[in-house]
């Protein structure tokens, strides 16, 4: 029952806080908060190309309550949020690429424990931050549509080797969710050009920052981020159990949660072309050794095939095909094949470091991919043996294999992912990305043929 005058006395229509005695500035506050989010996923929605149907492992789904106002609700103290970055903050700063579409800069949020005032914003600013933001080609990441990886848990995230597929998950996390990412090196990491095949892509501080990092050299450990303070770690190259084992006792068992990168090779093939999963028994190798001290103690293994990203980049199906080839590979077109896209890697990832204890601790999950014939990879690359290969007699080459993901994705993916498929068409991948990002432009990341390393 309060007068036009006392309404009239609430904070300022350009300034609203959320701890406004006015109710009426209080729903106004709220529905401006969400005007964003709302409209960006409409806009996403009418865009979406129904040919893009089978690539559900980017579906956009409409953001929840959490990820419009920060993770577990927006408590609000005297107009600010002490929360993780509420989704305005993310659009101000372009996604956290640090400018607007326009090309003004905007404040840029680093992620940091800090608190936030998006409310300050002019109507005409919130009218602007409405339009659906979709940024990924500034920094060589793959396009993407913010909101398709999940909120992570509190702390930043220390990526241990920003490798090929390490830096690929350092942006994706930095932009998509502003998350709060540091990244390592080898301490000679500045003098070590990698050819394309292999080359990581740039990550601009902040939000990411860089330590020099030595697996084998004790002294460099004291550089990286208090462990304490972390919400995760991953680690994406290989180590030995010998190796882990000093750093696991003096840092990765202080980290809440720690998430390895192993590859499929660990699985023992008796018969070419049987399906594995995690019950599969392992070779005896420094690899299995290495994964089986990790989830004793807790951390979730990630059993990656090979990797593969955009068709026209350096890491296309059809280029791995052909250095496979050139180093003497065996063209047995009997052969099963795996394949995963980086963007699901990075995406797993996600879903790993955001689920419940319970479900991923000590655990190993497989990120297959699809599965394929040799002489089909043969004939999608126009190779001119194809045909010949298609009529190979038998399999028998022991790394043959069809690997199957079915705890990955009944136990922590949600329900509508699905794989890139390796072989799909120009067309279908061309709707695909369309679908993830109508907006985005510049370059998508390639591909590795193994887990990433430093």
């Amino acid at each position: 029952k309060r007068s036009s005058s006392s309404i009239a006395s609430c904070v300022p229509f350009a300034m609203l806080k959320t701890d406004s005695k006015c109710p009426v500035m209080r729903l106004l506050c709220f529905l401006l908060l969400t005007l964003p989010s709302t409209v960006a996923s409409l806009a996403r929605t009418a865009q979406r190309s129904p040919a893009a149907s089978t690539r559900l492992s980017g579906a956009i789904r409409p953001a929840s309550p959490a990820g419009v106002l920060g993770r577990r609700s927006y408590r609000a103290r005297a107009g600010r949020f002490r929360t993780s970055p509420p989704l305005c903050v993310r659009m101000m700063c372009g996604a956290c690429g640090g400018e607007s579409p326009g090309g003004g800069a905007e404040r840029h949020h680093s992620g940091s424990a800090e608190e936030d005032d998006c409310l300050g914003a002019s109507i005409r600013e919130l009218g602007e931050l409405a339009q659906p933001l979709v940024r990924g080609g500034d920094l060589g990441a793959a396009p993407f549509a913010p909101g398709s990886l999940p909120e992570l848990p509190g702390g930043p995230v220390l990526i241990l080797g920003a490798g090929w597929v390490g830096s690929r998950l350092a942006a994706r996390l930095s932009q998509e969710r502003c998350a709060r990412v540091a990244v390592t090196n080898r301490p000679d990491w500045r003098s070590r050009q990698k050819e394309a095949y292999f080359a990581p892509v740039p990550l601009n501080p902040p939000p990411v920052s860089r330590h020099a990092f030595d697996i084998d050299a004790p002294e460099t450990w004291d550089a990286l981020p208090e462990p304490e303070t972390l919400g995760a770690a991953v680690l994406t190259f290989a180590a030995t159990a010998d190796q882990l084992r000093p750093f696991w006792e003096r840092y990765l068992r202080k980290v809440p949660r720690t998430v390895a990168y192993s590859s499929t090779a660990v699985y023992r093939v008796d018969v070419p072309g049987q399906e594995v999963d995690e019950t599969t028994p392992l070779r005896p190798t420094a690899r299995a050794a290495a994964d089986a001290f990790l989830l004793q103690r807790g951390a979730t293994v990630l059993t990656i095939s090979g990797i593969f990203g955009e068709a026209q980049d350096a890491r296309g199906v059809c280029t791995c095909f052909a250095a496979y080839a050139s180093a003497g590979g065996a063209l047995n077109g009997q052969k099963s094949v795996n394949m995963v896209h980086v963007d699901d890697i990075i995406a797993a990832t996600a879903h790993a470091l955001a689920a419940e204890d319970a479900l991923v601790a000590g655990a190993r999950l497989n990120v297959g991919g699809g599965v394929f014939k040799l002489h089909e990879l043969m004939s999608h690359c126009k190779y001119p043996q194809a045909a010949e290969a298609a009529h190979a007699r038998d399999d028998t080459d022991l790394s043959s294999k069809a690997v199957l993901s079915t705890r990955l994705l009944q136990t922590v993916m949600p329900r509508d992912f699905s794989f890139v498929p390796p072989l799909e068409s120009a067309a279908a991948a061309a709707a695909r990305r369309a679908a993830l990002a109508p907006n985005a432009v510049g370059p998508s990341p390639a591909a590795s043929p193994a887990a990433d390393s430093a």
